[in-house]
């Protein structure tokens, strides 16, 4: 008897049936489950089926999956907010991400497995390390009430140093580098863009259940007759601070080797961020601006075009703190200049001076998460719990003390100086500017740092560890024409 040979074509048309009845089944699977469970079940399921492919292909190509780390860091808040009802645990995400990648590059299939070990070897990683042993030697500080502050903060560290391994690693190409750049000035512009819709039309249920559903939020975000504004990033706070040293790159690097058209857009993303910066009514933002080009100005003082925009600059602060002119937005703007007149200004003064006698006589401080909301709920007990210290530095000097302090300052002492110099050393102008941008934006964050929490929030911390390891090894990567 014959047999019947399938022809190629019925093949295909058998298999594209298949195809079809399933995914027609998996859509009413779906829309059933979303009807039956509600609308986070559907972004679930739609997580799952694009989270499984990123995460493979993260470990297959560990430049892809830095990428993906940096999309997340921006948008785990939003994905936070919309996952509500189940509080899900965003920041292991990005723990999950750092181990994946850290994974491609020692056993994994991802391209270039080669570590160039010479770039570690430089003072910034030195007094990174340093930094780091100090505070795993925290354990034994006598002055800690509970080990469960050390044990949580111990998880911290050991992600600073995956984070930092797979940037130095990866850092070895100009041209990632440049689509980092790119990268996260694009999604600040997003950021930009989202605040800028949030003040014009309000935010939307989802965030509206986001603030009431967290205690004291509402509180933080209404000021006087305006609601600051987080656009689609942590808090507002945060949301001010990305948008004011983005603003600051974006206008760095519209004096940079572009040609006009590209000068324009970089003006345009800068003036953007800093209207957007406007709405979220963070002052420390606000101080970060005119400290980013304070720095800019002092590096290129001999230079006829930086008299210019110094001028420029003036005029337009003039105008800000006297012009005839008003509303929230305004007034909580020019209070940034006025301390005095900022009653939350004269509470923190009030802290500091409450905290300095303790930190004078506490070098090794008082323990690590002993401070803050985290020591209420991992040191009760300890003085300090629940001490609104709302500076960085305060915050370091307090938990680690003055000597921890000290080191902390010295590794950011090592990142400008570095900087600087290999700024004045280069010789390619791509190069130069992007030595530039990211010192005007380190040091615009080190202010910031004064008042606030602002180095280590996300997706402030990737941008701060990147410029760790640029600063040093950025040179290298000159053109050897060049050198």
């Amino acid at each position: 008897m014959d047999t019947v040979k399938t022809s190629p074509q019925w093949q295909i048309e058998y298999k594209s049936l298949i195809l079809l009845c399933t995914l027609i089944t998996a859509s009413f699977l779906i829309a059933f489950l979303v009807g039956t469970y509600g609308y986070t079940t559907g972004i679930s399921i739609l997580a799952i089926l694009i989270g499984i492919p990123l995460l493979y292909k993260s470990v297959a190509d560990s430049n892809f999956g830095f990428f993906v780390l940096l999309v997340y860091s921006y948008f785990l808040a939003l994905i936070g907010r919309l996952f509500l009802p189940t509080r899900l645990p965003m920041g292991i995400g990005i723990e999950l991400l750092e181990t994946l990648i850290l994974l491609g590059i020692l056993v994994g299939g991802s391209k270039n497995k080669k570590i160039n070990w010479e770039n570690f070897r430089n003072p910034v990683t030195y007094l990174f390390l340093v930094y780091q042993a100090y505070n795993v030697l925290q354990v034994a500080n006598p002055n800690a009430v509970s080990l469960a502050g050390w044990i949580t903060s111990t998880r911290g560290l050991v992600f600073d140093l995956v984070i930092y391994f797979i940037l130095v690693k990866l850092y070895t190409n100009l041209n990632l580098i440049k689509k980092f750049t790119i990268a996260w000035l694009f999604l600040s512009l997003l950021a930009a863009l989202y605040g800028i819709y949030q003040e014009i039309f309000g935010y939307q249920d989802f965030e509206w259940l986001d603030i009431y559903s967290t205690p004291g939020a509402i509180n933080l975000i209404q000021n006087w007759d305006f609601l600051r504004k987080f656009s689609f990033l942590t808090d507002v706070t945060t949301f001010g601070i990305v948008m004011a040293y983005s603003g600051l790159f974006c206008a760095v690097l519209a004096l940079g080797p572009f040609n006009w058209k590209r000068k324009v857009l970089l003006v345009g993303c800068s003036l953007v961020m800093f209207v957007s910066m406007s709405f979220s009514g963070t002052r420390t933002a606000t101080a970060m601006v005119p400290a980013g080009f304070f720095l800019y100005i002092l590096m290129h003082i001999n230079n006829r075009r930086t008299l210019i925009i110094l001028i420029c600059l003036v005029v337009a602060f003039i105008v800000l703190l006297y012009g005839p002119f008003y509303g929230g937005t305004i007034t909580r703007l020019r209070t940034t200049f006025q301390p005095s007149k900022d009653a939350s200004m004269n509470v923190r003064e009030v802290n500091r001076a409450r905290a300095q006698p303790y930190i004078q006589s506490h070098p090794i401080g008082g323990g690590v998460n002993t401070t803050d909301s985290e020591g209420e709920a991992l040191s009760p007990g300890h003085q300090f719990a629940g001490f609104p210290t709302d500076s960085g530095f305060l915050k370091t000097a307090i938990t680690i003390g003055w000597i921890g302090l000290s080191i902390l300052m010295a590794l950011y002492f090592a990142v400008i100086s570095i900087g600087v110099t290999n700024y004045y050393k280069a010789k390619d102008p791509m190069i130069k500017v992007l030595y530039c941008g990211y010192i005007t934006v380190f040091f615009s964050l080190i202010i910031a740092n004064y008042a606030q929490w602002a180095m280590g929030q996300k997706p402030v911390g990737l941008l701060v560890f990147s410029i760790f390891v640029l600063m040093p090894n950025l040179i290298k990567l000159e053109p050897k024409k060049l050198n």
